[in-house]
C-alpha cells in the first residue's frame, strides 16, 4: 500500500462523532482488533481487518478508496 494512501494518526474522530455518523452512506468502519475481540464486541456493520492482516488483505477487503474509512482500534471511550 503506498504511503500516500495512509492517513496520519492526527486524523482522529471522537467516539461520539462516530456514533452520530455511523449510518452515513459511504462511511466504512474497519475494526483492526484481533478477530476474537471483534466477534466479542463488534460494531454492527464494521469490517474485521486485524492489524496483523492489513498488508495482505486490505486491497481485497476494503471497498473503494474514495469512501471515508474510519479505523477502530478499541481505544478508551
Amino acid at each position: 500500500m503506498p504511503e500516500s494512501d495512509v492517513l496520519s494518526p492526527e486524523t482522529v474522530i471522537p467516539l461520539e462523532e462516530l456514533r452520530r455518523r455511523f449510518q452515513e452512506p459511504g462511511l466504512i468502519v474497519v475494526n483492526v482488533l484481533p478477530r476474537p475481540a471483534w466477534e466479542e464486541d463488534r460494531i454492527p456493520g464494521s469490517i474485521s481487518l486485524p492489524l496483523a492482516e492489513i498488508e495482505k488483505r486490505a486491497e481485497h477487503v476494503l471497498p473503494a478508496r474514495d469512501q471515508e474509512i474510519v479505523v477502530y482500534c478499541g481505544g478508551p471511550t
